[in-house]
């Protein structure tokens, strides 16, 4: 009876997954803030693919022999990065380009600019303390 035996991650691998790991949450918070500031839900599709990227990545963990494949085992293998995917995180890349797509073809876009959502007002703290 041979167990297999989880090899450590090369220094590639990751660096592979941290850059993947920034780039989910750039995505992410990046989506929310447009959401925000626009008012188009359609961000929170990108939001919520971003959320399920990084959800994949953190939560990876490679199969061994005799243990059942669940979502969170299995995976796709990326042939030219010589990585694997989870496949919560290959759905959370689909509904990020999903939701990217929708975005881009249904945003409005004003030619002259003057439909241009209001600046973001920050107000000092000193400001809520005054009564």
């Amino acid at each position: 009876m041979t167990l297999a035996l989880a090899l450590p991650p090369t220094p590639g691998e990751v660096a592979i997954g941290i850059l993947a790991v920034l780039a989910g949450a750039l995505v992410t918070s990046v989506s929310v803030f447009l959401a925000r500031r626009s008012k188009n839900w359609l961000h929170y599709v990108t939001a919520a693919g971003g959320l399920l990227v990084l959800a994949g990545l953190v939560g990876q963990r490679t199969a061994t022999d005799g243990t059942p494949t669940g979502p969170w085992n299995a995976g796709i293998s990326v042939p030219v990065l010589s990585v694997r995917l989870d496949v919560v995180a290959a759905i959370g890349i689909i509904v990020c380009l999903v939701g990217i797509t929708l975005t881009l073809l249904f945003e409005r876009v004003s030619v002259d600019g003057g439909e241009r959502p209001p600046p973001l007002v920050h107000r000092h703290l000193e400001d809520d303390d005054a009564v």
